[in-house]
This record gives structure tokens, C-alpha cells and sequence, in this order.
């Protein structure tokens, strides 16, 4: 446990799928009287997840409507940095953690080391396997996002990481970096917990689906369970749900049944319930993968789940009833998973959020890192 006198100030400034619950669950985890979070927010969104701390330690920075005023915001963050330094000055914060990636701090983030000790989450050392929809879309991508996070990667000099695997490669690569880890946080927020909003495009649908859900990217695979979908009849006698914003990279087939459901949009906190606990398997079919929490929301509902056989899967899911893995990238074996998941439909896998997203073992963990720092 940290001393009384040891503040954190908290910084979750980016918007990506998964980050807000991420920073949202930590926060929460290590709260205590002195601490303060500052919070990048779009159009209001998420300040309602802060409502149980003290509003005068919380500081909100709008992001910028204006496109011109966007593209400057992502190279001179001013009023952010502003920010930090003040809060970290006036209030005596001993530790920066940085949640959420923080890929606007890119060419700030010496100036704020001297500031403070900062300690930088490494969400993705390596990036993913992607695929652009056009040239322009691909060029933003670098710019805005592979660039400044390798740029974060060098230079940050302590570092926390939820993979094991990808902690020891950071360790490899700079081996003068400080790389700590700890169990991913759930991603289970109060208003997936507690939300009721049916989702509109199953209403007309019966239980017992087979469901993919999180944002449409090539590194997840979703093309392979498509592919498995249309060529295994007997998977076909229950629906295929894929839920998700995001280009669909892959061609779709025109199968008559109306069998395959793509519901291509942002799905709220409020409807995953809905979405989940109506599913007969749930499936993520990643062809690589650093480090994700999807497997938290599924087995807080139970569900019995199929895996790629990843190193981050495998070492938090292993020994797991109601886990099927099969060989990353394999079609075939992918379906012959779901088709064994399915006989097992019945069993229950909230054991394992019981047990891995046990926030405990993530306090105790986090504790021990920031009391070395």
C-alpha cells in the first residue's frame, strides 16, 4: 500500500476502443484521497464514470471541434501540457501515469519525466496487423498513431505492460528501460453491468448466436470466422453476429439466409448486456494480439469462449472450462472450436473473470510497482 503522501495524477487522453473502461477501471482500483485525473474528453462523453470521486480532483480538457484546431492539438497539445504541469506543481503529485497511450505527449514527453516520475502504459509494442482502406487512411495511421507510440516506446524510462510476452520483449529491445507488469483490468464498467438498452437489429433475432464482437481490424481475424461461417454448414443453423465499427475489410457474400448479422457501428456500454448474454459462444479469432481485455466482458456473462491460441490468450485463459482454443489463423480448425464450444454451450465461464479480474490482485500488483518507483 503507498504511503498517504504518495499522489498520482492519472492522465487518460485518447479515445480508442477499450482505453476509456481501461483507465476508468485503474483509477478506480487505485484511488485515493489526493489524487487527481485528467481527462481528454470528446463531446462530454464518460464524465458520468467519475461522479463517485471529489469534482474538484478531477480536470477535464476539451478536445478540439475544429479540424485545423484538431491537427494542431495532436502536435502541440499546449493546454494539456499546461495542465499537467500545473496540477503536478500545485498539488505535489508524486507519480504521471499515463493509461491510455497518450500518443499526443510524443514530443513532450522529456519535458514532463523532468517534471515528475512517469510511469507510461505500453498497450501495443509491436503494431498490429492492419489493413487501410485506401492510401490516405494508411498514411494518417502512421502519422498519428505507429509514429508517436514508437516515439513514447524509446523514450519513456518506466513502463508497465499487461502482456508478460510483450514485457519481454521491451526488455530485449531496451534493456535500460524499467518494464513492469500487471493483470489486465477488467473492462466491465457499471453501465455494462447495469445496462438494459436491447440492441435494435436483434430484435427480431432468437438467443443462442454465435458472436464476435469489438472494432473491425485485420489483427482480429474477423475475416477468418466469416470465412469458417460460409464454409461449415453445420455451423449454419445458428446466426452469425458480427458487432463492431470499423471498415469490413474482407469481401461479404451474398448468402440469401440473412444468417450473418453485421451490426457496423459503435455499440454503447448500455446494450452489451443484451448483445452478450443472448450469445451461445462467443469468439475472438485474433491473428496476433498484445494484450486485450475482451475476454473480461465475456466471461462476466458466462459465455463459453474460442480463442486463437495467442501467448496473451493462452496465459490468461488456459485450464479454463468453456475455453476452446484452436492454431491462430486456421479456417477449419476454427470452425471445429465452435462447433465443440457449442456442445458445451451450458458451461459457465465466470469462474475465470472471478479469478483473473479480481481487482485485489491488481491493486496488490500496481501497489508494489508504484512503491518501487
Amino acid at each position: 500500500m503507498r504511503r498517504e503522501n504518495q499522489h498520482i495524477l492519472f492522465i487518460a487522453s485518447e479515445f480508442a476502443v477499450g482505453m476509456r473502461p481501461y483507465a476508468n477501471a485503474i483509477i478506480h482500483t487505485l484511488w485515493q484521497a489526493g489524487d487527481h485525473v485528467l481527462i481528454v474528453t470528446k463531446d462530454g462523453n464518460f464524465k458520468h464514470d467519475f461522479d463517485d470521486l471529489p469534482i474538484d480532483a478531477i480536470t477535464w480538457v476539451d478536445y478540439p471541434t475544429a479540424k485545423l484546431n484538431k491537427l494542431v492539438y495532436r502536435f502541440k497539445p499546449s493546454r494539456l501540457i499546461r495542465e499537467i504541469e500545473r496540477l503536478v506543481t500545485e498539488h505535489e503529485l508524486q507519480l504521471i501515469y499515463c493509461l491510455t497511450g497518450e500518443l499526443v505527449l510524443a514530443g513532450n514527453i522529456n519535458r514532463l519525466q523532468r517534471l515528475a516520475p512517469l510511469l507510461y502504459t505500453v498497450h501495443d509494442a509491436v503494431g498490429h496487423d492492419s489493413k487501410f482502406e485506401n492510401w490516405a487512411s494508411w498514411l494518417k495511421h502512421k502519422i498519428l498513431i505507429h509514429y508517436p507510440q514508437q516515439r513514447l516506446i524509446r523514450r519513456t524510462r518506466c513502463q508497465i505492460t499487461n502482456s508478460q510476452e510483450q514485457s519481454q520483449q521491451i526488455k530485449e529491445r531496451f534493456p535500460y528501460h524499467k518494464v513492469y507488469y500487471a493483470p489486465f483490468p477488467t473492462l466491465v464498467t457499471p453501465d455494462i453491468e447495469h445496462g438494459n438498452t436491447p440492441v435494435p437489429e436483434l430484435a427480431n433475432q432468437h438467443d443462442g448466436y454465435i458472436l464476435f464482437f469489438g472494432n473491425l481490424q485485420l489483427y482480429k481475424g474477423v475475416h477468418l470466422l466469416y470465412e469458417a461461417y460460409l464454409t461449415h454448414p453445420e455451423l449454419q443453423s445458428r446466426p452469425l453476429v458480427i458487432a463492431g465499427s470499423g471498415y469490413i475489410y474482407f469481401k461479404q457474400e451474398d448468402t440469401g439466409n440473412g444468417n450473418i448479422i453485421f451490426i457496423n457501428r459503435y455499440i454503447d456500454d448500455s446494450e452489451l448486456k443484451d448483445l452478450f448474454s443472448r450469445a451461445a459462444v462467443v469468439v475472438y479469432p485474433y491473428i496476433s494480439a498484445t494484450q486485450s481485455g475482451v475476454t473480461s466482458i465475456a466471461s462476466y456473462y458466462g459465455k463459453p469462449m474460442v480463442l486463437s491460441d495467442l501467448p496473451f490468450f493462452k496465459q490468461t485463459c488456459e485450464g479454463c472450462e468453456g475455453i476452446e482454443f484452436f492454431p491462430a489463423g486456421n479456417s477449419d480448425a476454427l470452425a471445429t472450436a465452435i462447433s465443440r464450444a457449442l456442445q458445451c454451450a451450458q458451461v459457465n465461464t465466470r469462474p475465470l473473470y472471478d479469478r483473473q479480474y479480481a481487482p485485489e490482485a491488481l491493486r496488490n500488483a500496481l501497489d508494489t510497482i508504484i512503491s518501487s518507483l
